[in-house]
């Protein structure tokens, strides 16, 4: 049986990996936006054309959409559920252009280091004169600063944090939460 040549719309799975997707375009390499939304290239040996089964090539049309549109209905009422206080948040935009004017000339390390210690001030001060609520911008990136803020935050007791609501602050962006003392 002769392996089904790959069109635009079939839905295929890589053979090497755990990533499928809708094919939208062909050449010498074929990209496909994936089940998560992103677009990645495949040699065309690489790729395999999975059943349609129950569902037709139409249904995969807009599926990164209906996906976002299934994420936002999820995450609402997880984002309602979380504490809120009347008072605004404090927000800390740590993206280095933000912090310091001088920031070309600083190694990555030393961007990460700045950032930190910027975090860690805001933090102390938010802390200190008592704010509820408290919102670093972080930025979307390679997740290195996201994950050096989780560390930092789980050294304290008395905070929770969560991703922050997307559609208010961005993907790259978390909320921190001061627990009442309970003296």
């Amino acid at each position: 049986m002769a392996a089904k040549k790959i069109e635009l719309g079939d839905f295929v799975s890589a053979i090497n990996e755990a990533v499928s997707g809708v094919v939208i375009a062909i050449g010498e390499e074929i990209t496909i936006e994936s089940t998560e939304g992103f677009p990645i290239k495949f040699a065309p040996d690489e790729l395999v054309v999975e059943p349609k089964k129950w569902l037709e090539a139409k249904d995969f049309q807009g599926l990164h959409h209906k996906k976002t549109q299934d994420k936002t209905a999820t995450l609402r009422p997880k984002y309602t559920a979380r504490p809120k206080t009347g008072t605004p948040p404090i927000i800390i935009d740590l993206h280095i252009e933000k912090l310091t004017k001088n920031h070309k000339k600083l190694e990555p390390w030393e961007i990460l280091d700045f950032q930190m210690e910027s975090a860690r001030n805001q933090l102390e001060w938010a802390i200190n004169k008592r704010k509820q609520r408290i919102i670093f911008i972080h930025g979307i990136g390679e997740g290195v600063l996201k994950a050096e803020l989780e560390t930092l935050f789980r050294r304290y007791d008395n905070i929770r944090f969560y991703p922050a609501n997307a559609m208010e602050f961005g993907a790259g962006a978390i909320e921190v939460y001061r627990l009442q003392n309970s003296n």
